[in-house]
């Protein structure tokens, strides 16, 4: 009896080892292929570092092929605290660090598919992953075995990618892009997911308390020549400050953030503007960062000296801020007189000067 058992656990361990036996670099890729070809709901966790800067990302994806742009429902979580939201004639975007929302038009605004499609169009997305893959198929090429966070992986290189294959599960673990001779981009994928049940609630934004909501892409009356509506700001000491502060004299207002090019590039109009004109308005910026020791940083390099606020999703959605910089002269008796958009050079300064001298 003894015997027998040795003889059925010797069977059973050889059985068992050749039913789990290691796949080759090319069955690997070919069970890849099929898999990330092949599914309904896919989701995963992702890490982007481009230039030692990470973004952490979270996608979910379901197909659905009646819906009329990209065919597919999506959730997609950048850095914890943005989330977009698509289903159908739905497509929201929520800023937790904003406490915004903003819902596009889809029935009406013609650009939703370009949203929908760039939402879409990253690095780091495996659908895009998949489409260069098919692509370059025949040019795929297996380089080395090595091992990745402690898994054994196979390597490979097509194109200007790298990739690495989990060796046990054939699921991509890692991929770097080379976009050019000084930079790469690393993207790590984790909790990857296939097939998964996923109900369309997942595609749809919550509701949030105290969020303010803006319609992206609805037409909005314009501002000129409108009351300019209150707004209650904090300065960068944190002291509440109110259009009513500036009341019975001009106003200059200008929305910008410390990475916008032209909102620096207008910097010296800016200053200028609150030296030449001091005795007739008054000049108040209004800094979007939402990170106040950014908007610090920024006063400090640019050695700002005029008044600067921090912005909210209020004044955002009232003031119609579609780019930056933006900016307003609203006359003593609080009328939007002139708003522009864009660096203050050229005509657009010219213009600018003019107006500030004739208002009153």
């Amino acid at each position: 009896m003894k015997s027998f058992f040795l003889v059925f656990l010797t069977a059973f361990t050889l059985f068992s080892c050749s039913d789990v036996q290691v796949k080759s670099p090319e069955e690997t890729l070919a069970k890849a292929l099929d898999t990330l070809n092949n599914w309904q709901t896919l989701s995963y966790a992702v890490a982007t570092t481009k230039a030692e800067r990470t973004l952490t990302t979270t996608y979910k994806l379901k197909k659905v092929l009646y819906e009329p742009y990209i065919r597919l429902f999506f959730y997609k979580e950048m850095n914890g605290n943005i989330g977009v939201y698509h289903k159908l004639n739905s497509l929201a975007v929520v800023e937790d660090k904003k406490k915004k929302i903003s819902i596009f038009d889809v029935g009406n605004d013609r650009s939703v598919p370009k949203y929908l499609e760039l939402y879409m169009a990253d690095d780091n997305n495996l659908i895009n992953l998949t489409g260069y893959l098919n692509s370059k198929k025949n040019e795929i090429q297996f380089v080395e075995e090595e091992k990745v966070d402690g898994e054994k992986t196979y390597c490979y290189t097509f194109g200007n990618y790298k990739l690495w294959l989990d060796v046990n599960t054939s699921l991509p673990v890692k991929y770097e892009i080379a976009a050019n001779t000084s930079k790469l981009i690393s993207i790590s994928l984790k909790n990857i997911i296939f097939d998964s049940r996923m109900t369309d609630e997942v595609f749809t934004h919550p509701q949030k308390e105290g969020y303010v909501t803006s319609m992206v892409g609805a037409k909005t009356e314009p501002l000129l020549n409108t009351m300019a509506k209150d707004w209650e700001l904090k300065d960068l000491e944190g002291s509440s400050i109110t259009l009513n502060d500036f009341k019975g004299k001009p106003l200059f207002l200008e929305a910008w953030i410390s990475t916008c090019d032209h909102c620096a590039a207008s910097m010296p109009a800016v200053k200028k503007i609150a030296s030449n004109f001091s005795s007739k308005l008054n000049v108040v910026t209004v800094n979007f960062d939402y990170d106040l020791p950014s908007a610090k940083a920024a006063v400090k390099e640019h050695v700002i000296e005029y008044q600067v606020l921090q912005g909210d999703a209020l004044f955002d959605k009232n003031y119609d801020l579609r780019s930056f910089p933006s900016y307003f002269v609203i006359n003593s008796a609080g009328k939007i007189v002139y708003s522009e958009r864009g660096t203050i050079e050229g005509r657009k300064q010219k213009v600018l000067l003019e107006v500030l001298n004739s208002v009153e």
